[in-house]
C-alpha cells in the first residue's frame, strides 16, 4: 500500500511538472517510474498490446527510415525526433501500468483533475492580485499574461462526464469550483483550438448512442486529407491575409490551415500553418518510392526559403503545427495510415461497451476515451498533437488508464 501511494505521488508530480517550465524534463524523470512499473507488472493484457501496436509501429518506421540517411542527417535532429515519437507510447504505457498498480479509477481521475486545477489556480495568481486585469485581456495580451492552462479542458471534461453519469469525484461545491476555474481558463486563452474542442466534446455524450461517432471520425479523416493534399492538386484561390481581431482569426481559420504555396512574405506570415505544411509536404514529395511509403525518417528537416523571413527566424523546421505533416514526412503514408488506425481502434474499443454497459465506471471510461480520440485527432491537426517537445502528458496517461480499465473489465466479463 505504501508503494502504491509513492508511485501515485511521483506520477502526480510528473503531471504537475508537465504543465510548467520543467515540462521538457518530464520524459527523463518518467523513465525510472516506467521501469519500476514494468518490473512490478511485466504482463499486459493482449487486448492492450493490440491497441498500441500501430503507435509503436509508427515509432519503428521512423527509426528504420532514418537508417539510409544516418551520414546525412544532423544527430541533434535525429535524437529530437526519436524523443518526439517515443513519448506518446511511453506515457500511455505508464498510464496502463499505473492502473494495474493502483487499481482504482476514481483515485487516478481525481489525481489528474487536481493537478490540472492546481496549475490553473497557480496561473491565476496575477488575476487574483489584480482582478481588474481581466478587463485588459484580449487576443494581443494572452501570451503576455499567460493565465490559461492547456489541460483545463481535460479537467472540465472529466468532471462534466462524471457528473453526467452520477459518478462522484468530489463534493458538489468543489466540482463546480473546478469547472468554473477551468472554463475561465479556457475563456481567457483566446484559443480557437480550445474553444472548438470544448464545444465538440460537450456534444459527444449526446451523439455517441446514435452511432454517429464513426461517421464523424471518417468524415474528419477525409477533411484532414483534403486539407493536406487538396491545396496541391486543386486550384483554390489563396486565403490572403487575416485581420487583427479574434473574429477575423476565427473566419480565417480554414484558409490559414489549408496546405498551399504563397507568393509574398505577408501572405506567408498570415497563413503560416498552411505554408509550413506546404514546405513539409513538398519535401516529402521529393522522396523515392520507399520514402513516399515509409517517410524520410527521424532527422528529416525542412529549410525555410530565405525570402520568407530573411533568415532571421524559423529557418529550420523539424516539426510542423499540422502534426499530420510531421507524421507523413518522418514515417510516410503508411505511418499516417497507422495513426488513423490507432485512433480508430480506440474508438471501436469503447463504442459497444458504452452502448450496452450499465456499469457507471465503464460508461464514464468509454465516454472519456471517445472524447480523447477526437481531442488527439484535432490537436494533431492544428497544434502538433502527440509528437512534440512537450506532449499532453495528462491526456496520454489518462488514455493508458482508460485502455487498461476497459481491457480489464472485458477480461472479467469473458471469464464470467
Amino acid at each position: 500500500m505504501k508503494t502504491n501511494k509513492l508511485i501515485l505521488l511521483y506520477t502526480a508530480i510528473l503531471m504537475l511538472l508537465s504543465q510548467t517550465m520543467w515540462a521538457k524534463a518530464v520524459i527523463f524523470l518518467a523513465i525510472p517510474l516506467l521501469i519500476i512499473l514494468i518490473l512490478k507488472h511485466y504482463k499486459i493484457n493482449s487486448l492492450v498490446v493490440k491497441k498500441l501496436l500501430f503507435l509503436y509501429l509508427i515509432f519503428f518506421i521512423g527509426l528504420i527510415s532514418a537508417i539510409p540517411h544516418l551520414t546525412d542527417y544532423d544527430t541533434y535532429f535525429l535524437m529530437r525526433d526519436m524523443m518526439y515519437f517515443i513519448q506518446a507510447p511511453m506515457f500511455i504505457l505508464i498510464g496502463i501500468y499505473l492502473y494495474k498498480e493502483i487499481n482504482d479509477l476514481k483515485i487516478i481521475l481525481k489525481t489528474i483533475v487536481l493537478t490540472s486545477f492546481l496549475i490553473t489556480v497557480y496561473d491565476f495568481y496575477a488575476l487574483i492580485l489584480d482582478p481588474l486585469l481581466i478587463f485588459r485581456l484580449g487576443l494581443e495580451t494572452r501570451y503576455e499574461f499567460d493565465l490559461s492552462n492547456a489541460t483545463a479542458v481535460l479537467a472540465f471534461v472529466i468532471i462534466f462526464y462524471a457528473r453526467k453519469v452520477n459518478f462522484k469525484l468530489f463534493n458538489n461545491y468543489f466540482e463546480l469550483l473546478i469547472m468554473l476555474f477551468s472554463l475561465l481558463s479556457v475563456a481567457i486563452s483566446f484559443s480557437r483550438t480550445t474553444y472548438v474542442l470544448l464545444l465538440f466534446i460537450l456534444f459527444i455524450p449526446f451523439i455517441a448512442k446514435r452511432g454517429i461517432l464513426f461517421i464523424l471520425y471518417g468524415a474528419s479523416v477525409l477533411l484532414v486529407l483534403f486539407t493536406i493534399f487538396g491545396g496541391l492538386v486543386i486550384d483554390i484561390k489563396a486565403g490572403g491575409v487575416q485581420g487583427s481581431t479574434f473574429e477575423s482569426k476565427l473566419t480565417h481559420s480554414f484558409d490559414e490551415m489549408f496546405v498551399r504555396d504563397y507568393d509574398t512574405s505577408r501572405e506567408v506570415s498570415h497563413n503560416w500553418r498552411g505554408y509550413e505544411a506546404f514546405l513539409g509536404l513538398s519535401k516529402y514529395y521529393e522522396g523515392n518510392i520507399f520514402e513516399l511509403l515509409f517517410g524520410q525518417g527521424y532527422g528529416a528537416i525542412v529549410i525555410t526559403p530565405f525570402w520568407v523571413f530573411h533568415g532571421e527566424l524559423l529557418n529550420t523546421l523539424p516539426i510542423f503545427h499540422n502534426g499530420y505533416i510531421t507524421i507523413i514526412l518522418k514515417t510516410g503514408i503508411v505511418g499516417l495510415l497507422f495513426f488513423f488506425l490507432f485512433l480508430y481502434l480506440l474508438l471501436k474499443m469503447v463504442t459497444k461497451s458504452v452502448q450496452t454497459s450499465i456499469n457507471t465506471e465503464q460508461v464514464l471510461t468509454g465516454r472519456l476515451l471517445q472524447a480523447i480520440v477526437f481531442i488527439i485527432f484535432f490537436q494533431t491537426f492544428v497544434v502538433h498533437g502527440l509528437f512534440f517537445t512537450t506532449p499532453p502528458v495528462l491526456l496520454l496517461i489518462l488514455t493508458g488508464v482508460l485502455i487498461q480499465f476497459l481491457a480489464f473489465e472485458r477480461t472479467i466479463r469473458m471469464r464470467v
